[in-house]
């Protein structure tokens, strides 16, 4: 029996990802036309044959609209980027398919509000990653379709939204290294960017709090407000025994900074963070993280989605996604 022709091995031939393999033969933009021609071939070539979504109870085979801002997808690599190539994993697997909107700071701000989407019918809508407040009512007012949050939400707003437990994750991380005997410990991260990371840092402040330790430590890693997402600190003048950083961007540039003093990890100093996507760092670091299941997100929220589409009215509200504490080779026990 001749072996079933299958998109990873185009990907694999052509040298790109199965997600612009997939994009290119089922028509969407945003690959060369050289890239194009070249999956085009070599799908005539190997004799694959695309299958057909497979269709719903009701025989509808429903698309959804997915919103990410562009100041996420300059980010390298990406997290959100991630978390799309995981929802769309997971629409396929229902017959569904996904068309990606990247939203740039112009947009954002309501300065063309124009309706997303506009040649495209759409049955649903994801906004991945937290966007202005305004933008979001306006992209609900308009679409007329069921939207939901996914790692974001706002307690103002009556909608779905699928996160990761940003709170109780950095608790557990932080409380870590309070059993490994680290008091002087600081946060990375700038807790009035987002909600998410406020809510990173709420969880530090309540473990130092529940283990008596009073001093807290705050290292601002990036601009305030709704825009910004530029990672960019300084390292204070002394270095506490331990960082929390409250994402994988700033730890990697931490690490990069202390490299660079001569510091060494773990011997001088701990790190912990919050989720790991990254694959390596120097020197064989492995940090220590409280780790999220992507592919368990983006499958709530595509069971989310389709759920409200389908015509079930109840709000499901803010669902939280549990994690593991994964350890690496970045904590160091110290004498108390």
């Amino acid at each position: 029996m001749e072996k079933k022709v299958t998109m990873q091995m185009i990907a694999q031939r052509a040298g790109v990802s199965v997600v612009t393999v997939s994009n290119v033969l089922s028509g969407k933009k945003g690959a060369s036309d050289q890239v194009r021609n070249l999956i085009f071939a070599l799908a005539e070539e190997t004799g694959y044959r695309r299958s057909a979504p497979k269709a719903k109870d009701d025989g509808q085979t429903y698309r959804f609209g997915v919103l990410i801002a562009e100041r996420y997808v300059k980010e390298y690599p990406s997290f959100y980027m991630h978390i799309y190539k995981e929802i769309t994993q997971e629409a396929a697997k229902r017959g569904c398919i996904t068309i990606l909107d990247v939203i740039d700071e112009a947009c954002e701000r309501i300065a063309d509000p124009v309706y997303i989407f506009p040649d495209a019918e759409i049955d649903g809508l994801l906004i991945i990653g937290e966007m202005s407040s305004l933008f979001v009512d306006l992209v609900r007012g308009n679409s007329k379709v069921p939207v939901v949050g996914v790692d974001f939400y706002d307690v103002d707003k009556d909608m779905d939204f699928i996160i990761a437990d940003s709170f109780r994750g950095m608790q557990k991380v932080t409380e870590r290294l309070i059993e490994c005997g680290h008091k002087d410990i600081a946060f990375l991260g700038t807790p009035r960017a987002t909600n998410s990371i406020m809510d990173r840092y709420m969880g530090y402040c309540k473990a130092l709090l529940l283990n008596h330790i009073d001093h807290t430590s705050l290292i601002c890693d990036r601009s305030m407000g709704e825009y910004g997402s530029v990672i960019e600190f300084d390292l204070p003048s002394e270095l506490p025994t331990a960082f929390v950083c409250n994402c994988e961007r700033s730890t990697a540039l931490l690490i990069e900074k202390l490299k660079e003093k001569g510091v060494k990890i773990p011997e001088d100093v701990s790190i912990v963070a919050f989720d790991r996507f990254l694959d390596e760092y120097p020197d064989g670091l492995k940090v220590t993280t409280y780790e999220i299941d992507e592919n368990v997100l983006a499958r709530i929220s595509v069971n989310t989605l389709l759920k409200k589409i389908r015509g079930n009215g109840k709000r499901f509200g803010i669902r939280m996604v549990d994690g593991i504490i994964k350890e690496g080779n970045t904590v160091k026990r110290r004498d108390r």
